[in-house]
Parts: C-alpha cells; structure tokens; sequence
C-alpha cells in the first residue's frame, strides 16, 4: 500500500517533460519574490507621498496657529485679524 504513492511520484516526474517539471518546482520561489517585492514597496515612500505628507503637517500646524490666535483674542476685532491672517485656510 505503502509503495504506490512512491512510485507515483517517481513515474509522474518521468512523466511530466522538463519544462513543465522546472515550472513546478520554481513556482514558490517565483511566489516568494512577489511577496518579497511586495513588502519592501509596502515600506517605501515615493516622493509624492512624502510631498503630500508634508503639505498635511503644514495644514494641520497652521490650523493649530489660527486656533492659538483666536483662542488668544480678546474682543472682535483681533478675532477679526486672526481670521483675516489665517483666511487661506
């Protein structure tokens, strides 16, 4: 019982040519480059990426100065310049 599944592998791989043999046997390591591949660009940055990020912490800073700047007036009128410094955003 023990002996047929060696003799299946040994007559398929007769069986099968070379070129189909070499596509088997090299399909995980192929498998194993994409994910690879796929790690390190998942770790990379391109440089639009590090644009765009950049361009959110200038947002999200000069957000934080016109909340310091309103917070710090105290009538109308300097919330008003506050405002008007800050109208871009």
């Amino acid at each position: 019982m023990r002996v047929f599944p060696s003799y299946s592998v040994v007559l398929s791989s007769l069986i099968l040519s070379g070129c189909v043999a070499s596509t088997i046997i090299s399909a995980p390591f192929k498998a194993a480059g994409t994910v690879v591949e796929t790690a390190v660009d998942a770790t990379t940055q391109s440089q639009s990426e590090k644009e765009e990020d950049i361009g959110r912490r200038v947002l999200a800073e000069r957000k934080a100065e016109r909340k310091a700047c309103l917070d710090r007036a105290d009538n109308k009128e300097e919330r008003k310049a506050c405002k008007k410094q800050y109208k871009d955003d």
